[in-house]
């Protein structure tokens, strides 16, 4: 009996290794290319198995793709997370870390947006979630505005924080993270007297 229980948790083991291991190839194939050039054989080959493992496991290129953003969004969560209690500098220096390490895929992916419907539904949930994002680690900004101001305070505030805030600042103008990461928070601070 306990051979046959070794043996079924070594091969849930092996699949669960496979199933990251085709998550990961397909991770670096999509954080370079368009999304329309990346094929389940490249895939595939990336990732030491056959194109009928990739299918079996994940169906087509697109149900892939949304079990690859479904890991990922996860894992950006979990990275992004800071207890409020430590402060928005902190929060800040953690989100640049992700958009060090995310930054250029992520901004790939959105460049593609307008040409792919999948694209398009993980770039809209990143919205959603660096929204989330700002009015948990931004909220004494926001605290006592209603309607209009409300969503103009929130909206300035993701400004200062966003992806393209960070591209500009990193990679357009070559500036360090740190330095990236004192400039949004001069910019969050700035909102203080809009409130």
């Amino acid at each position: 009996m306990k051979t046959r229980s070794y043996k079924k948790n070594a091969r849930a083991k092996a699949e669960k290794g496979t199933g990251e291991a085709i998550l990961n190839a397909a991770l670096n194939a999509f954080s370079k290319e368009l999304f329309d050039r990346v094929t389940l054989d490249q895939i595939a080959r990336d990732s030491g198995v056959t194109v009928q493992t990739v299918i079996r496991r994940f169906g087509s290129k697109e149900e892939l793709f949304e079990k690859l953003a479904e890991r990922e969004e996860k894992r950006v969560v979990s990275e992004r997370e800071v207890s409020a209690e430590k402060g928005l500098n902190y929060a800040i220096q953690a989100l640049v870390n992700h958009y060090e390490k995310d930054g250029d895929m992520m901004s790939n992916l959105i460049n593609q947006e307008k040409i792919s419907e999948p694209i398009r539904k993980i770039v809209n949930r990143g919205r959603q979630l660096h929204r989330k994002w700002v009015e948990k680690h931004c909220h004494n900004l926001l605290d006592g505005l209603e309607g209009d101001e409300y969503e103009k305070q929130l909206y300035s505030a993701i400004t200062a924080t966003d992806l393209g805030t960070w591209k500009l600042l990193r990679r357009d103008y070559g500036l360090h993270p740190e330095f990236v990461a004192s400039i949004m928070i001069k910019l969050l601070n700035s909102l203080n007297g809009d409130k």
